[in-house]
């Protein structure tokens, strides 16, 4: 029960993290495409959450050999969260906050 609620609690986390930077992203850098802004949120919105485990374990046991199997399974399942959760709800949202903009037409702009 309590197993199944972390990984809903942790599945929120990740929604709203990725939500709340494209957000950012398309306050920030309207002119970038609606979609390197759904990526880039996405990566950015895993990225985060699995940069604290990294850095811990990078810390306790150092830049030995012994690191590399736990720091890059964190890593490949952070690209792995980011491509299945973090990509769909970043890609949706862009897209709808591109699609709420009306493009600039030259002769409203230049009267």
């Amino acid at each position: 029960m309590f197993m199944i609620l972390g990984l809903l609690v942790m599945v929120a986390v990740l929604v709203g993290l990725t939500l709340a930077i494209a957000f950012m992203l398309d306050v920030m850098a309207p002119k970038t495409s609606w979609k390197m802004r759904a990526v880039w949120a996405a990566l950015i919105g895993a990225y985060v959450p699995a940069s604290l485990p990294i850095l811990t374990l990078l810390s306790e046991i150092g830049f030995t050999a012994e690191a590399i199997p736990p720091v890059s399974a964190l890593v490949v399942g952070a690209f792995i969260l980011a491509a299945v959760i973090g990509f769909p709800v970043a890609y949706v949202f862009s897209k709808k906050r591109a699609a709420g903009r009306f493009p600039a037409e030259p002769a409203k702009d230049f009267d």
